[in-house]
Parts: C-alpha cells; sequence; structure tokens
C-alpha cells in the first residue's frame, strides 16, 4: 500500500451522531510560519479522518501566503493537494476553537502550554509518542520535505489511531446511555 492510499476511518457515521460518537472534531496544527510542516500535517489528517475539521496556523505566520512549492509537491506525490492552503497566524481565538492542538516539536509544545495554560490538555507535539521533533524543512532540498513528511505521516498514524479509540464507545459510556434513556436518575 502507498503512502497516500490509507483508508480514511470514520470517525461518525452521520453529522447528528458527532456528539455521541466522536469526542473531537476540532484539530489544528501548528508550526512556526504555517507553511510546510503544519499544513502537509493537517492535509494528512484531514485525508485520514472523515468528519474532521482540521486547519493549521503558525506561530509567527504572515498570513495569506501559499504553502512552499516543496510542500505542495511532496504531498502531491502521495496524492494530497495542498495548493489552495494560505498561511496563518495563530491567535487566541483560533486556539480556543480546537479540541486538539499538535505542534511540530516539543518546544513549541512548551511554548503554547505557556501562552495557553487553560488549554494545556489539549496541546501535544504531533510525535509525543516517541519524542522525535519535525524539523523545519524551509529552504532546504526537497528530499528534506520528504523525510517531513514521513516524519509527519508516522505522527498522523499514531493520531488517527487514538481518535478512533476516542470514537468507539467505551462501556461506562454505554451504561452511561442505557442509565440516562432507562430514567435510572429518578
Amino acid at each position: 500500500m502507498t503512502l497516500g492510499a490509507r483508508a480514511p476511518i470514520r470517525v461518525s457515521n452521520v453529522s447528528t451522531q458527532r456528539k455521541q460518537n466522536q469526542m473531537i472534531y476540532n484539530v489544528l496544527t501548528v508550526c512556526h510560519g504555517n507553511l510546510c510542516r503544519s499544513p502537509m500535517a493537517a492535509a494528512l489528517l484531514q485525508q485520514r479522518v472523515e468528519g474532521l475539521h482540521v486547519c493549521s496556523a503558525g506561530l509567527a505566520a504572515e498570513a495569506g501566503e501559499p504553502a512552499t512549492t516543496e510542500a505542495v509537491a511532496v504531498l502531491s506525490e502521495i496524492g494530497i493537494d495542498i495548493r489552495a492552503h494560505r498561511s496563518m497566524r495563530l491567535t487566541r481565538q483560533i486556539a480556543s476553537d480546537a479540541e486538539l492542538i499538535l505542534t511540530m516539536t516539543a518546544a513549541q509544545t512548551r511554548s503554547l502550554q505557556s501562552i495557553y495554560p487553560l488549554m494545556r490538555g489539549r496541546i501535544f507535539s504531533i510525535r509525543c509518542f516517541d519524542d522525535v521533533d519535525i524539523d523545519d524543512p524551509m529552504g532546504l532540498p526537497v528530499s528534506a520535505f520528504r523525510t517531513c513528511r514521513d516524519a509527519l505521516i508516522g505522527g498522523i498514524d499514531y493520531w488517527v489511531m487514538r481518535l478512533k479509540k476516542l470514537g468507539e464507545p467505551s462501556v461506562h459510556r454505554v451504561c452511561s446511555q442505557a442509565v440516562c434513556i432507562g430514567g435510572g436518575g429518578q
């Protein structure tokens, strides 16, 4: 199976079931300039999870800039088109709207947790499971963008698995619904 041929998972079958079956709906990916890593991560995650709203922003982004030609090219190689991407600077409102914020490095995670201490529990490095930072390929050859893409795919695979587990009904949730539906709280 090629990198771009991964099957999307369904977090929810219909939008009206979102609140019941999907605990996380809005995901934000964050990097420095919002030109390479975070737009690639957002597109990769969006491709893999149906019904998920994914956007990206940069800590120091200049608004309205397109993704780099190298980022566009390496995602095009696996069938993903990010030509429509335009950069956006991270704001408190954008961060507040996200239920999960994925950064590219541990330093970015610490920085965001410091800036937004009340959001600490939803800010993680995309590769937190193995403590690998996603290095910024800006200004490097296209091979560095491929390395970046492949590292992002590893992180996306991890988060797709986590999101899928969050969307599965647990015994506790099923029992809680049965009590409510059956009038057990009367």
